[in-house]
Formats: C-alpha cells, structure tokens, sequence
C-alpha cells in the first residue's frame, strides 16, 4: 500500500523538490541581506525578496490543502478505482490512513524545509527588527505565519481539510475550490479572534502625556483619538482611552478645542503659549482621570504563542483526519 501511495504521488513530490531546490537556488545566489544596527536599511531587491517569502509561506500550505489533499479520494472516485481498491484485501480505513500518512508526511517535510529557507535568508532582517523596533516583528501577524513551526502545522490542516472535503464531494475540482476557499476564511478568522486571545493579553495603563501622545481624527475633526506611545517588540491588539471608573470612552470632546482652538480650518498658529497649551490640556485630561490602555503581546512570547497555535491547528487536523475517514466508509 505504501509502495503504490509513492508511486501515485511521486510526481508532485518531484515537483515540490524542484521548487524548493530553485528557492534555495535563488536565495544562495543572492545571498542574505546585510543589515546594520541602524536598522534594516534592506535594498530593492531584498525587500522584495523578504516580503515575496512572506506571501509564499502563506500561501504554500493552501497549494498542499488544494493539490494534495483533494485530489486524494475524489480522484479515485471520479475514476471508479475506488471498487477495485476497495474490494481487495486492504481496506478502505486502512488505504485511507496509508495515503493520509504518506503525503502528510511529505507535507511536513516539504513546509518545513521551505519554512527553514526562508527563515534562515530572512534572520538578520528579523533580528535587527526585534532589536531596535517594530518594523518587521516576528510577533507581527503576516511575519509570524512565516516563521517557526506554525507554517508546517498550516500545511498539515489544509492537507487534512483537502482530504475531508475530497470524501464530502467526491470531486476534485469543487473539492480544491472549497478547500481554498475554506481554509482562506479560517485564517483570516484565526487571525483576528483566535490568534489575539491564545495567550490572556498584556494591558499597560498609564496617563497621557503631551510629550509622546499622538492623536488621529476620525473624519475632519472630532471626535479625536489619543494614542499612547506602544510598548516596544510588541504586536499591539487595541488602543483605548480610559474614564476615571476605567471603561473605554471616547476622548472627551473639549479635548480637540483645546488642542485646536481655531479649528482644522483656521488653526492657532503656534505662539510662546502652544506648549504650555498643549500640557494644560493633558493636565486636565490627567485631573478628570483620562488614561490610556494599551492591550499587546509581546514578543517575548513568539514561541510559546507558535506552540500554542501549532497545537490547535494540529488538533482540528486530525479531527478533520477521522470525519474524513468516517465519510470514506459511506461512499458506495
């Protein structure tokens, strides 16, 4: 059963090989970035280079769901190999689990080794980044799905996801349409209410300053939004402003006609009186008790939310793993 599984798969095998050994190529060629401790300072071509990696890592995991894990059953159906298959001495739960194991392996093996490549080509812009700011975090939502384990645990639950809408529909090409479709939507959910809440959130509270509080405006004026400075190597969730009871509010609405008393439109120029203006205003804010809330997780716990997602995206595989082999028992 083995044998026949590689003998099946050995072309896509051969042509992920040949990509991963022309990324590797390519990336040998033109050498790792050098950075300074001023920062990135990444040519054109590096930051090309740096941010294609990123979408691939993203993307290459859907390419396995799609291409590896439809084709697995429906293939066999569509062909009506399956009978023959099936009335053998191995059974279907057995050929299903054979298969299944096979190509997941090549899966993990494949994303890992890409995941390795681009990781080690990207390393000193990574470190540079998470020592002198944020510019390109490895805790950064689009940085942090390309780097670590967390792309191979991607690649094992789209293949899973792949394999269970091939025995749900019993067709290829719906079955890769569904598998991107639903795996696109997965993430970009994870992203935005499972990823944040993995691990409880740190939260700095602290008063405004007219010193480092910066603002924004919804639209042409108020209301107006103040914005603490974030804590550094930080993936920042939420940025509030805070009464004297502590609840989220709005910033107050005399706070833009002390900032701006002539208005966007005709503003104050600034005089001998602007920064003494400036702290008055915040003094107010800080005597009405007005603080800000920054909610982040910081870098510091890259590994430990890696493991965490790793776990969860692993564990919804192998359920889609045993409802996959639960419908292949249902096709006649």
């Amino acid at each position: 059963m083995t044998w026949l599984t590689l003998r099946q798969f050995r072309l896509s095998a051969i042509a992920v090989g040949a990509l991963l050994a022309a990324v590797a190529a390519v990336l040998l060629t033109v050498g790792r970035p050098v950075v300074t401790a001023a920062g990135p300072g990444l040519t054109t071509d590096d930051s090309t280079y740096y941010y294609l990696g990123i979408v691939a890592l993203h993307v290459f995991p859907a390419i396995i769901g799609a291409f590896w894990g439809a084709p697995l059953v429906s293939r066999e159906v569509e062909n009506g190999t399956h009978r023959l298959v099936w009335n053998q001495s191995v059974t279907r739960t057995r050929w299903l689990i054979a298969k299944t194991a096979v190509v997941a392996l090549a899966a993990v093996v494949a994303t890992g080794l890409f995941s390795l490549l681009v990781s080690w080509w990207a390393g000193p812009v990574d470190a540079i980044a998470t020592e002198n700011g944020p510019a390109a975090l490895r805790i950064e939502p689009m940085i942090f799905g390309a780097r670590g384990v967390v792309p191979i645990a991607y690649a094992v639950f789209a293949f899973a996801l792949g394999v269970a809408m091939s025995a749900l529909l019993r067709r290829t090409v719906p079955a890769m349409a569904v598998t991107l479709v639903l795996f696109t939507v997965f993430q970009v959910t994870a992203l935005s209410l499972v990823r944040p809440n993995l691990l409880p959130p740190e939260q700095q509270v602290q008063q405004f300053s007219a010193d480092d509080t910066t603002f924004y405006f919804a639209g042409t004026g108020p209301p107006l939004e103040l914005l603490m400075p974030v804590p550094e190597h930080s993936w920042v969730l939420e940025q509030q402003t805070l009464d004297r009871a502590g609840n989220p509010v709005a910033s107050p609405a005399w706070m833009f006609e002390c900032l701006f008393p002539g208005g966007l439109d005709n503003p104050q120029p600034p005089g001998p009186d602007f920064r003494e203006r400036n702290e008055a205003c915040f003094d107010r804010l800080a005597a009405e008790g007005y603080q800000g809330r920054v909610t982040h997780q910081p870098d510091s716990r890259f590994w430990t939310l890696q493991w965490t997602e790793t776990a969860l995206y692993l564990a919804l595989a192998a359920l889609l793993t045993w409802f996959a082999l639960h419908w292949t028992r249902r096709i006649s």
